[in-house]
């Protein structure tokens, strides 16, 4: 079946770079990929994010992000403070640190990422992205109809 073979080679792929990431982000900079993510979505928002919205974005539970944030925080990359409009929510930014960290990260990611793609061409590399652009369109959840 054409569809399982397409999703072996997207896990197939995901294996051959994630793990090399993995070990870079952790070895130079102590970093997890899940971290670097998390880093990432708050380095887009710099007025910060509510844990609700992060968890959302990154596709993850409440408790794994609030877990995530937890050592973020201790590591002294992330702030976290309460909204102002509800005292049980609260938002997430980047510190100074975080914000140099991430954008450290951010450059071996692209290294790694470009080193582990290398022998592949970039008319290659844009087709197969343009794929896979399309193929997310179409199989987005469709948005359920209010029973009448």
């Amino acid at each position: 079946m054409a569809e399982t073979r397409f999703w072996l080679q997207v896990l197939n792929i995901n294996k051959l770079i994630y793990g090399d990431l993995n070990a870079a982000l952790s070895e130079k900079l102590g970093l997890s990929v899940a971290k670097f993510d998390v880093l990432a979505q708050l380095y887009r928002r710099p007025e910060g994010v509510s844990m609700g919205e992060l968890s959302r974005d990154l596709r993850v539970s409440n408790g794994n992000v609030s877990g995530l944030v937890t050592r973020l925080r201790k590591d002294g990359l992330v702030n976290r403070q309460v909204t102002k409009t509800d005292r049980r929510s609260f938002l997430a930014s980047l510190t100074d640190k975080g914000r140099k960290v991430f954008e450290d990260a951010n450059a071996l990611h692209r290294e790694v990422v470009s080193q582990k793609l290398q022998n592949v061409s970039l008319t290659d590399i844009h087709a197969v992205t343009a794929g896979l652009k399309a193929m997310a369109s179409k199989t987005r959840r469709p948005v359920e109809e209010e029973p009448a």
